[in-house]
This record gives structure tokens, C-alpha cells and sequence, in this order.
């Protein structure tokens, strides 16, 4: 009986021990309920946002994207304000929810404090445990990415509301982690532009211009590095790099593939096979920037990842916040130089026509002058500044009053402009005379050189001309012997025109008329006169050789011959040259004449017949008395 009782008393605790043993665990539990919860955050990257999905605040391996590192996110206790929405809302649980939401929401520009996770790590998690309560109320956090990682289109950031705790679906039982995914649209991006050459004509490049080289600023300051495709060199250290950013066969400069932060990208030209900015060899084909026009493009990232464009255009102005962007390198136009004569007398006056457009893109230019560099042989017409100013501007056929200023110095003049006024004519070309001639002495069939250089920032541009003056060598000999006689005189025609001066310059005038044999000619006219030396050598100089492509006529009338020979009844002609191949201008000797009036010869024939006839008597009549 006993025995039953003691086993009737074990069943009875066993049976109650489970209770006692539970509400002491309950009791545990409850007195050390933890007063945070963990919120872990999945942070996602997609390259085009998808629609919303819901978070479960469980682990959700299908939620899609990839992760995204280095985001931060605050969580800003917005308890009292939800609730407050909440109270006030009217409708269902979901619609005073929905209310809520919405208010707390719009404090997103406004909210201070706040606890800030750290930035989520390469899985794109970052993890803090929060307070579930806040003022004895359930605690309600509005969550803002307030970092964002390059990349990232910054407006389809958007910040969400989470209440705390949070339980497992259907019960009462808060979860240990709560798992949430906010996600970001993530784009690659590529900066890029494209390059022309404007030639000296200022038409573009066909094609565009391939080979100009570049270096990327980034908004942090430091450049890319083409190697790292990061911007993590100084300027110094871009300018060194082997590899550059340069422009691809049409032109395209494009740097793909870019994981940027909002800011600005600047794109500086450097000096290249094709381009340069500094100064240039004389008459370089090389085109030229700008370099005070650096950057020439910058590209503009916004935070929700839009670019656009700051630039100068072909006609150097800028335009902004373009979608797309151009960049243009230039060559410097040449001047031209052209004579209106090549083949000249000497005193003529020749008309040398200088041509220079002004360039497509003046306004880089801070320096623009003609410079006109003349042979000794030559000679300005108006050999003064104030007469030579005057003369271009008078053949000026525009932009005369362009012109500032003319200055001689030596065989040099230099005329200068209006820069400034020049900026207004972009492409226009200028056009002016200048007389000159060739000087008496000149060599002969030489060229005689005028050059004319365009002085500007990039390359001095030149062109030349040249002119040429002729001749004649004659030497004057017996037609019989060869030998060389002095004192012949002659006057050098061209047709009826007589070769001279007037006014100290060379001229040709026909003769008005003869007196006693001599021709006479205008007042103010010197013939020429060339006379023989003891050598027999005399020389003319300063002519053309041809006109309009035929060789000019040119003859030597001889009115006084040498002394004992016959005066040349006709004209020796010849064609101008170099003057070293003498041409032979031959005199006969006078032959002897008798006296007249006198007796002659006749009475010495007279007396010779009667010698002869008498010696021819003696002997006759001698012979006979010998024989006799």
C-alpha cells in the first residue's frame, strides 16, 4: 500500500514538472527579451531597375541583381511621426498603414541623426541591430542610402520605411535577423566625343581626325590611368603613360566601361603626331590646339548617371550641357604672294598681290601680322611707311581699315591689324598690292625672291615669288680678222622704242623725230648709249626675255662705227639672256680710194708704153749692126 502510494506521488511530479520547468523558461525568456532586433541589408545593383518586390525579411536567394559594395545606409528613428500619421489616418490597418508610410517618407529631406550602418562589404551586406521600441511604441525607421558607390544612378535610390520587430509569418515569434534588399540601377558608362581637323581652307578633316592624344581629369582630381582604368594619377604621371587616350579612326574618342561618381570629367589635348599647341616649324602641316582652351571637352555626370557635354565648336564658342560633344584642331591657312610680271625690265614697276585668310578659329590667335621679306635686287615704289600704308589699303578690295599699321625696315616691311576686329571675319580673306621693281645691277637670269610670312601663335606660313631680268653680251671685231674694236657706239630698240631713262628709272620711248641723223626723243628722256671698249666688249642689262611667252625682239642700231670701218647698215637683233655667251657684232674695213682730178695714172702708163717702145728699138737696131 505504501509501495503504491510513494510510486502514485513520482508520477504526479513527473507530470508536473514539465509545468513548472515551462513557466520557468518562459520566465527566463521574458525577463531577458532582447530589446534590439538585427537588420541585415542585401544591397543589389541592377543595370535597369526591376519592378518592386516584396522583402520577406527572410533570406531571399532569387531576389536578383548582383551585390554592390560600398553603400551606406542611415536609419532615422521616425517613430512618433509614423504613429502620429497612423492615428490620425482613418480606414483599414493597410490604408492607415499606407498613410503612414507616406508622411514619414516626405521627411527624407529633412531628417537629422540617425544611425548610419557601415558600407556594405564586396557581398553587399552590411548588418546593426536596432531598437524595436521607440516612446513605448513599436519603432518605425525610415532608411536612406546616404553614401552611394560610383555607379550608381543616385535618383532610383529610394529610401524605405521598416517597423520593428519584425515576426515570422503567422506567429508571434520575432525573427533573429531581419533581411532586407534595397536595390540600385548600376551603369557602366563612357565618356567620349568626337575629334575633327579643320584644314587651312577651313573645311573639316574628312573622316574625322585619328591620332590626337589626351588625358581624363576626374572629379576627384587625379587622371585615369588607362592601365587600372582608375583615376589614381597625378598629371605628371598621365602625361608619362605609355599608352594614351587618343582619337580612333574617325575621330571617335571614347573611354568606355566607366564606374563613375557624379562630377565632372575633363578631357585635356597634349601634343601629338598630329597636333600640337605650342609653336611649330615653319610651314608645318601639323594642325594646333588651343591650349588655353583646355579642357577642350568636360563631360558632366549627374547623380542619376546622365552626361552631358561642355565644348567649343568649329568657330571656338562654347556650348554647354550638350548631349554629345565635338573637339577641333586646326591649320594655320597660308599666305600667298603672286607678281603680276616674273620677267621683267629693270625700273618696271611690278604689282606683287599678298593674299592671307583669316582663320576659321582667330579668336585662339593673339598674334596676326604679314611680314614681307624682298631681295636686295628689289625696291619698294613707296618706300616710306606713311606711302606704303597707304598704297595696301588703296588696293584693299575689303577690310582696309583692318589694317593698323606698316612698317619698313630695311629689305623688310611688316604690316599689322586689328586683332580684335579681325575676330568678326572668321574665314574672310585679305587681299592688297605692293609695288616693286627690280633694281639696275641686278643679276641676270637669277631669280630675284619675295617672300611673305604669316606670324601667328602656331606656325609661321610663308610663300614666295620670284622675278628675273635678262641681257645681252656683244663684242664688237673685224669682219676679217677677228680683232676686237673700240668706239662703236649703239642705241638698244625694242620695235621703234629706243632703250633710256627719264626721271633716273629705265624706260623706252620712241624718238620724235631726226636731226641731222640723230634721233630726238620727249624732254625728259636719256637714250642709252652703248659704246665698244678697247676689247671690243659692251653689255646691256635690266631686259626681259619674253612677253606673253615669246621671246622679245630686241636689236642694236650702231650710229657711230669704229674708226676705219663702215658704219652696220642694219640692225643686229637678239634675244635677251644671262649675258654670258657674247654675241659677235662685225665691221668691215674701209677700202682706198684715188684721188680725183688730177692726171692719174694715164700719164705714167704713157711714159712706161714709151720706155718699153724705145728700149724694145735699141735692141733691134743693135742686133742688126751685129749681124750687119
Amino acid at each position: 500500500m505504501r509501495r503504491r502510494k510513494l510510486v502514485t506521488i513520482i508520477l504526479g511530479i513527473i507530470m508536473v514538472l514539465p509545468l513548472f520547468l515551462g513557466l520557468g523558461g518562459m520566465k527566463d525568456v521574458m525577463g531577458t527579451e532582447k530589446p534590439n532586433q538585427t537588420v541585415t541589408l542585401h544591397k543589389r545593383k541592377f543595370a535597369t531597375m526591376p519592378a518592386d518586390k516584396k522583402n520577406t525579411g527572410d533570406l531571399m536567394d532569387d531576389f536578383g541583381g548582383d551585390p554592390l559594395a560600398g553603400a551606406i545606409f542611415t536609419a532615422y528613428d521616425v517613430t512618433t511621426a509614423y504613429w502620429e500619421a497612423y492615428d490620425e489616418a482613418t480606414g483599414t490597418d493597410a490604408e492607415k498603414s499606407s498613410a503612414a508610410t507616406t508622411a514619414v517618407l516626405a521627411l527624407k529631406n529633412t531628417v537629422t541623426g540617425g544611425t548610419a550602418f557601415a558600407a556594405t562589404d564586396t557581398d553587399g551586406i552590411a548588418t546593426k541591430a536596432l531598437p524595436k521600441k521607440s516612446g513605448g511604441r513599436n519603432a518605425i525607421y525610415l532608411f536612406i542610402e546616404t553614401t552611394s558607390p560610383a555607379g550608381v544612378v543616385q535618383g532610383a535610390s529610394m529610401p524605405f520605411v521598416l517597423g520593428l520587430p519584425v515576426y515570422n509569418e503567422g506567429t508571434d515569434i520575432e525573427k533573429e535577423t531581419v533581411h532586407v534588399y534595397p536595390k540600385n540601377e548600376y551603369s557602366e558608362l563612357t565618356l567620349g566625343f568626337t575629334k575633327y581637323g579643320v584644314d587651312a581652307e577651313g573645311d573639316l578633316e574628312e573622316g574625322g581626325l585619328a591620332g590626337a592624344k589626351f588625358i581624363l581629369k576626374g572629379q576627384n582630381g587625379s587622371y585615369y590611368n588607362t592601365t587600372t582604368r582608375a583615376f589614381d594619377l597625378t598629371e605628371e604621371q598621365a602625361l608619362a603613360q605609355t599608352t594614351q587616350i587618343a582619337s580612333a579612326a574617325g575621330g571617335v574618342v571614347s573611354v568606355p566601361n566607366l564606374v563613375l561618381d557624379p562630377g565632372d570629367y575633363q578631357f585635356y589635348e597634349i601634343d601629338s603626331a598630329v597636333s600640337k599647341a605650342g609653336a611649330q616649324a615653319e610651314n608645318s602641316t601639323l594642325y594646333h590646339y588651343a591650349a588655353a582652351k583646355n579642357p577642350l571637352v568636360t563631360a558632366h555626370v549627374s547623380a542619376d548617371m546622365t552626361i552631358t557635354y561642355d565644348y567649343y565648336d568649329i568657330t571656338t564658342t562654347k556650348q554647354e550641357n550638350k548631349n554629345t560633344a565635338s573637339a577641333y584642331n586646326y591649320q594655320v591657312p597660308a599666305p600667298t604672294k603672286d607678281a603680276d610680271d616674273k620677267d621683267v625690265d629693270t625700273d618696271q614697276v611690278i604689282n606683287f598681290t599678298i593674299t592671307q585668310k583669316i582663320p576659321t578659329d582667330i579668336k585662339n590667335y593673339t598674334t596676326f601680322s604679314l611680314i614681307d621679306e624682298f631681295d636686295e635686287e628689289l625696291g619698294l615704289v613707296n618706300a616710306t611707311d606713311a606711302a606704303l600704308l597707304a598704297e595696301i589699303k588703296g588696293s584693299m578690295t575689303s577690310l582696309a581699315d583692318l589694317v593698323t599699321g606698316v612698317t619698313i625696315s630695311g629689305n623688310t616691311f611688316t604690316v599689322n591689324f586689328d586683332l580684335d576686329s579681325l575676330k568678326a571675319h572668321a574665314g574672310e580673306t585679305i587681299s592688297f598690292k605692293v609695288k616693286m621693281a627690280v633694281k639696275p645691277g641686278a643679276n641676270l637670269d637669277t631669280e630675284i625672291e619675295n617672300k611673305i610670312t604669316f606670324d601667328n601663335d602656331f606656325a609661321p606660313k610663308t610663300d614666295t615669288d620670284q622675278v628675273k631680268t635678262f641681257g645681252k653680251s656683244f663684242l664688237k671685231i673685224d669682219g676679217d680678222t677677228q680683232a676686237p674694236l673700240a668706239g662703236a657706239r649703239f642705241y638698244v630698240k625694242k620695235g621703234d622704242l629706243y632703250l633710256g631713262t627719264k626721271d633716273g628709272k629705265q624706260a623706252w620711248s620712241a624718238a620724235t623725230g631726226v636731226t641731222n641723223g640723230v634721233p630726238t626723243f620727249p624732254v625728259g628722256f636719256v637714250v642709252t648709249v652703248l659704246e665698244s671698249a678697247a676689247n671690243g666688249q659692251f653689255s646691256v642689262a635690266g631686259l626681259a626675255q619674253k612677253e606673253a611667252g615669246v621671246n622679245i625682239d630686241y636689236s642694236l642700231k650702231e650710229f657711230v662705227a669704229p674708226d676705219g670701218y663702215a658704219l652696220l647698215a642694219s640692225e643686229v637683233h637678239f634675244t635677251a639672256d644671262n649675258g654670258t655667251i657674247r654675241l659677235n657684232v662685225a665691221n668691215k674695213h674701209k677700202g682706198s680710194l684715188p684721188s680725183t682730178g688730177g692726171s692719174g695714172i694715164v700719164a705714167f702708163v704713157l711714159i712706161g708704153v714709151v720706155a718699153v717702145g724705145g728700149a724694145v728699138l735699141y735692141f733691134t737696131k743693135g742686133r742688126r749692126q751685129i749681124e750687119g
